[in-house]
């Protein structure tokens, strides 16, 4: 691969908790074309106990997987890749330990997405295999651990859910023992209705023009359907009602055969089965068109938009300023000072540009707040960070924004870094630097009172500097910094001022 085809080179890799995806495109005149896609079987959800815990047979399962995908990825630039972890990662007990290993085996690190960030991601990726972008549309995508719908027009999102139910998990709870009667598949669909029943009626009311579905259980079913003579495209209820029926009659999953279904598919299309026409009863579906576009293209396209300029999460990141009231002003102080300090020591700490936008908007989120409370109000903008549902931020991305709000001022616990994987420890710690060094320059609130500084920074060392005349009129600053040097050590960092030279 030349030079110039690795920059226009894209790849998304959807980590399902039935099926790994990986897609791999190159930009053309503006637009993305798929040059590859590789899809395997994994079953990741299949091997997760109800304690979160992975079988080992899946484990290597998947680790082997990732080491092929990775093979295909690595001509292609770090910037250009994104993973996104979905419904099995969030409910994997450890998951921190997991993602060590597969991200060495993928060769690029794994994004654990909330359930609305995944609705999110598919809707912009069915969006883009739909003409007519103006008119109002029901998505539906049927994943093995979850099942999403959104509402939406053109780019833009009206409703978002994530259900905690999926084509694996419905299998496993209601087949597991592989018997199909017409008993079990009632609870099931009841099951999903019961869970359905809060947004039913907000659906519905909102309405759309055309309903959508998109997943490998959705293309199966058409695939189904339409083999069968059911339908001569899209599904409708009937078709399905047949679907039902002729599996209730096979008694097992192991009997099932029929046209279409495809040795992966066929252990979990009893599942997806149930899920599907519980959202065709609860939504009062007429038919549903099939999108052979999902979450993938929608990280791809996402993934884009970050480069030209057009990255959600500062939409976010305004929205959540707004709503809790943050002073601008102070805002725009502190992070002045706290990405100048990023910058002088980026190099020399290995600071990379996410983690120097990450800095960013934790300044933009410290004070949030002060909304509850003054008094430890720390502890209040990171519980509001790390549980609010935060459009365009992955898991981790949350709980680093957290921890650097969190722990901004006072004494640094030991267990601050506790919940993050330990590729964001380093940059956690530096970063927690740069916004507490910040925070105490500003704490007068006072652009005037802000000083000039010269700053070093190497290893675990890093050392400030300020004028003389600065420092004998702002003994409280001076003595707040000192305080500074006992709380980083519990970080292992040394931090000194240069005191001033006496005769």
């Amino acid at each position: 691969m030349s030079s110039a085809e690795r920059t226009h080179t894209y790849a998304a890799v959807d980590l399902g908790s039935n099926s790994f995806h990986l897609l791999v495109a190159r930009r053309e005149h503006g637009e993305l074309r798929t040059i590859d896609r590789i899809k395997e079987m994994v079953r990741l959800g299949g091997g997760l106990d109800p304690e979160g815990t992975l079988d080992p047979d899946v484990q290597e399962r998947a680790f082997a997987c990732l080491a092929r995908f990775g093979q295909r990825l690595r001509d292609i630039p770090a910037d250009n890749l994104r993973a996104v972890g979905t419904q099995t990662f969030r409910r994997m007990k450890n998951a921190n330990a997991f993602l060590m290993v597969a991200e060495t085996a993928l060769g690029c690190s794994i994004d654990i997405i909330a359930g609305r960030e995944e609705a999110r991601l598919i809707y912009i990726g069915v969006t883009e295999g739909v003409s007519g972008h103006d008119s109002r549309r029901l998505v539906i995508d049927i994943g093995g651990g979850s099942t999403e719908l959104i509402i939406g027009e053109g780019r833009n999102t009206l409703e978002m859910d994530s259900l905690q139910y999926g084509c694996v998990s419905l299998t496993r709870q209601f087949f597991g023992d592989g018997k199909i009667t017409r008993k079990r598949w009632r609870k099931a669909v009841r099951s999903v209705m019961a869970d359905m029943q809060e947004l039913q009626l907000r659906y519905r009311q909102t309405g759309w023009d055309l309903a959508i579905g998109s997943s490998g259980t959705i293309k199966a079913v058409e695939d189904i359907c339409r083999l069968q003579g059911w339908v001569e495209k899209d599904i409708n209820i009937d078709a399905l009602f047949f679907l039902r029926d002729k599996m209730l009659k096979f008694g097992t999953i192991d009997a099932v055969k029929l046209p279409g279904l495809s040795e992966r598919r066929h252990p979990v299309l009893i599942g997806g089965l149930a899920m599907l026409i519980a959202c065709f009863k609860a939504l009062r579906l007429e038919s549903l068109k099939v999108s052979p576009y999902a979450l993938r293209e929608g990280v791809l396209s996402d993934l884009l938009g970050r480069q030209e300029n057009r990255d959600p999460r500062e939409k976010t990141i305004a929205a959540f300023v707004a709503r809790y009231s943050v002073d601008q002003d102070q805002v725009a102080r502190v992070k002045h000072v706290a990405l100048k300090v990023c910058d002088k020591i980026a190099d020399g700490m290995f600071l990379r540009p996410i983690h120097r936008a990450l800095l960013s908007w934790a300044a933009d989120l410290h004070e949030t707040g002060l909304c509850v409370s003054h008094s430890q109000y720390q502890e209040h903008s990171a519980y509001l960070v790390e549980n609010s549902d935060m459009a365009g931020f992955s898991r981790q991305e949350q709980l680093f924004l957290a921890a650097l709000v969190a722990n901004h001022r006072r004494a640094i616990p030991k267990h601050y870094a506790d919940k993050l994987p330990t590729r964001l420890i380093e940059p956690l710690r530096m970063t927690l630097f740069c916004l507490r060094f910040a925070c105490v320059l500003c704490r007068t609130r006072d652009d005037s009172s802000i000083p000039s500084f010269k700053l070093s920074g190497t290893n675990n060392m890093i050392t400030v500097d300020f004028a003389a005349d600065w420092k004998e009129q702002h003994p409280l600053t001076m003595t707040d910094l000192q305080q500074e040097s006992e709380n980083l050590n519990a970080v292992g960092l040394l931090f000194r001022v240069i005191e001033p030279e006496t005769d």
